[in-house]
């Protein structure tokens, strides 16, 4: 009957999934994203290490990476519509028991753990093995349309949070992240996600012609094992991974980083936000793009703008230039953070097929582990040596091994060169 009302307004309902992804996105990731936001707060609260506490943070991760295989193969074998509601119960759980800690042990517990899995079950991976299932002309700007709903949720939460935490301190703002979780999400996606476009009669794109059975349209594609033994699938392993370093070490401590530099915690917390936003657009802008000009251009151009924002950051200091804080904002933002919709594109053009979400999953190890090693790796750096600044020259030669790893990936794209379509 659901279906039936999208399909007498001739909406296809591929676009259903991508409106409730967007909001999934928006609270999952964004709440991950607002993360450096309450670092501050425990941080001061606390009297914790940097690297102590960033390693809340990395730990959640940690089981990421180690679950996000485990993520992938139990969603080609459970669906989205099962998954999903498992995945923002844990989630929501998590959040509110981390309302109750007394002691640090309990926070990498109840975040690391139990969040930790929740993110790999409704997050990433499997939204972006979910995807391409309805869309395969306009991949990217699916994809990247889809995750924008992690930017939007970045600005929102962080400025929310910010107010939250203020006035009501950050127990009770987990708990209510945490109800929020099981209120919205778990009925949402129940009610609205469906199998795949073949399993309501439909095809990819909302294309006419007769439809397949599902079980046909996911034969095509290589195995787990197929696609470990391509030296295609370590080089997306290494963009994913030095991706999750980049981006995560940003979000966990720029807030922190601007609060030093004599900022407000209003103001660093909606610049985290900011760049959450314009990580959206950035990944709307590189997505379409990429189906048009191709993935390798693109990579480049975002990678570029990058590395030049972290020029900006390492001019700035310790100390408040709005120039140079605007233009890392901005460019960080619109490059190095718009880059995830471009290598998941990239890996469903190579490996799409109905063991895609083990291939991701297995794939995103590599960002989890990243993710992990960057956030930790900053607090650790400050905390023997009083600055951040050796981590952000880390950081661009992060970006490059980015670039290139992910360019030498789009080489082997199906009827295509480096360069674009052929």
């Amino acid at each position: 009957m659901l279906v039936d009302f999208f399909r007498r307004r001739n909406i296809y309902y591929g676009w259903v999934v991508l409106a409730v992804t967007f909001v999934t996105m928006f609270f999952v990731m964004g709440f991950r994203i607002s993360f450096g936001v309450f670092y501050v707060v425990i941080l001061d609260e606390t009297g914790w290490t940097r690297a102590d506490t960033a390693g809340i943070f990395s730990t959640a991760m940690i089981v990421y990476a180690f679950s996000s295989m485990l993520a992938g193969a139990m969603f080609d074998w459970l669906g989205p519509r099962r998954i999903f509601p498992i995945g923002s119960l844990l989630l929501g759980g998590g959040l509110m028991l981390c309302s109750t800690i007394q002691t640090l042990w309990q926070f990498y517990l109840y975040y690391g753990v139990l969040v930790g899995l929740s993110y790999s079950l409704i997050g990433f991976i499997t939204h972006m093995a979910y995807i391409p299932r309805w869309f395969i002309k306009n991949r990217g700007l699916a994809s990247s349309l889809g995750l924008s709903g992690m930017g939007v949720g970045a600005l929102v939460i962080a400025v929310l949070s910010e107010q939250m935490l203020v006035w009501l301190g950050w127990r009770t703002t987990f708990f209510i992240f945490g109800a929020t979780m099981w209120l919205v999400l778990t009925p949402l996606t129940i009610i609205f996600h469906r199998e795949s476009p073949q399993s309501i009669g439909l095809r990819p794109d909302g294309r006419p012609g007769t439809s397949h059975s599902p079980a046909e349209a996911q034969a095509a594609g290589p195995t787990l094992l197929q696609s470990v033994r391509r030296p295609v699938f370590w080089m997306l392993f290494t963009a994913v991974l030095t991706i999750g370093m980049g981006s995560m070490t940003i979000v966990v401590h720029l807030t922190r980083l601007l609060v030093d530099a004599g900022y407000a915690f209003s103001i660093a917390a909606a610049l985290l936000g900011l760049t959450g936003l314009l990580r959206s657009l950035g990944g709307m802008f590189w997505g379409a793009l990429s189906d048009r000009v191709g993935r390798a251009p693109c990579i480049w151009a975002a990678s570029l703008l990058g590395f030049i924002s972290l020029i900006l950051l390492i001019a700035m200091g310790n100390s408040q230039n709005n120039l140079l804080l605007g233009g890392f904002i901005l460019l960080w933002g619109m490059g190095f953070t718009g880059i995830p919709p471009l290598y998941a594109s990239t890996a469903a053009d190579i490996f799409q097929g109905r063991h895609f979400g083990k291939i991701l999953g297995t794939l995103d190890q590599g960002f989890g582990i990243g993710a992990a090693t960057g956030p930790f790796l900053a607090g650790w750096i400050y905390d023997n040596y009083g600055s951040y600044e050796p981590l952000l020259w880390i950081l661009m030669g992060v970006v490059l091994l980015t670039a290139s790893s992910l360019w030498s990936a789009t080489l082997s794209l199906p009827g295509r060169t480096a360069g674009g379509v052929k």
